[in-house]
């Protein structure tokens, strides 16, 4: 409609403020979907969907490539902080790139030379050379198929390798994983409760009772790992920031979050095939349903749960690179925390 050029991406106004605004848009989906049973309800989930999908059209026509993908979208900034515990990596050799490319076509794109292929570049515009991460590349393999030196790789690695070696931190992504590690909370208010007894009655029919104890929820869990930190402080030792250490709960959270949703996969997931018959009003009652036995599905959950914790325990020490008994209060915090999620979801 409006023919004329897309505009280049404001990196420093994005790489400020891009993080938090995906994190306030992933606080407000947490609630909108606690609040208004959005997991249930399909027009709110349909919503919510087109909503994630009109952004992203939006700041395509507005940005070249996928500016929504990188900096803004809520989605992304979930997966890409998971993906940082990634096994595979897309990386280039840097040697090579230096010495033998000139045109940058797995970055910029271009035209068909020797074996690359012609491409519009990475869309996020990601050097598979540069990358320290996995948080900026979504694996859609365009740089592989430009590339004509066969210099970028996909390889297997130490799950979470640089955020031992190479990382940097930002206080927005640990903002983000503790934000992921309430939501599990924040979709288990009913099992709190009934933990709780009669100290703590939450009424969910009182809207505002709901909210508060709904952004109580998001934020208690961040205060074991900061008290935790604060007493690692007082020794007077000398260690890592606590956004550095921060992540050393990322293999919990992501654990937590897998524990949560087992049940949904294994019990309703298995139910797929009649629900979606019935939804179009068919008779779907002769078409299989495959569903786990509870016990089954508690046992997986609580191995998910185990081996998380095991796994924050290793990659603390491998961030912290102290002995043990200096990081003894943050593996006391995991313990703490992942006690509580067996309480509420095993």
């Amino acid at each position: 409609m409006f023919p004329r050029q897309l505009k280049k991406w404001p990196r420093e106004k994005a790489e400020k403020w891009g993080g938090w605004f995906l994190y306030g848009l992933f606080t407000l989906i947490f609630l909108w979907e606690e609040l208004w049973h959005l997991e249930n309800t399909a027009y709110l989930s349909g919503c919510l969907l087109l909503l994630i999908t009109a952004g992203a059209m939006i700041f395509s026509a507005i940005f070249e490539r996928r500016f929504w993908c990188r900096y803004l979208c809520p989605i992304g900034g979930m997966n890409g902080l998971f993906a940082k515990l990634s096994m595979t990596e897309l990386r280039a050799q840097q040697g090579i790139c230096s010495a033998t490319c000139t045109t940058y076509q797995c970055y910029k794109g271009g035209p068909q030379k020797g074996e690359g292929m012609e491409t519009n570049g990475c869309p996020l515009y990601s050097h598979p050379a540069q990358l320290e991460d996995n948080r900026d590349c979504v694996l859609c393999m365009t740089c592989l198929k430009a590339c004509p030196h066969r210099s970028v790789e996909f390889n297997l690695r130490p799950p979470g390798i640089e955020l031992w070696t190479s990382h940097t931190p930002h206080t927005y992504e640990v903002a983000l994983l503790f934000l992921m590690l309430g939501g599990v909370y924040l979709h288990r208010l009913p099992e709190i409760q009934a933990k709780l007894g009669e100290i703590v009655i939450i009424d969910f029919s009182q809207f505002q009772q709901h909210l508060a104890f709904s952004l109580l929820a998001l934020t208690v869990p961040i205060l074991i790992p900061f008290t935790a930190h604060s007493i690692i402080k007082l020794q007077k030792i000398k260690n890592r920031r606590f956004i550095e250490l921060a992540y050393g709960y990322l293999p919990l959270v992501l654990a937590g979050n897998l524990a949560h949703y087992l049940r949904l996969g294994l019990g309703e997931g298995g139910r797929i095939l009649p629900v979606a018959f019935a939804t179009f009003g068919l008779n779907g009652e002769f078409l299989p349903v495959v569903v786990a036995h509870p016990a089954v599905i508690a046992f997986l959950q609580g191995f998910t749960l185990i081996l998380g914790a095991f796994l924050a325990f290793v990659l603390t020490q491998k961030i912290g690179r102290q002995p043990i008994r200096v990081l003894i209060w943050q593996h006391l915090a995991t313990v703490i925390l992942t006690v509580s999620l067996w309480q509420i979801i095993v």
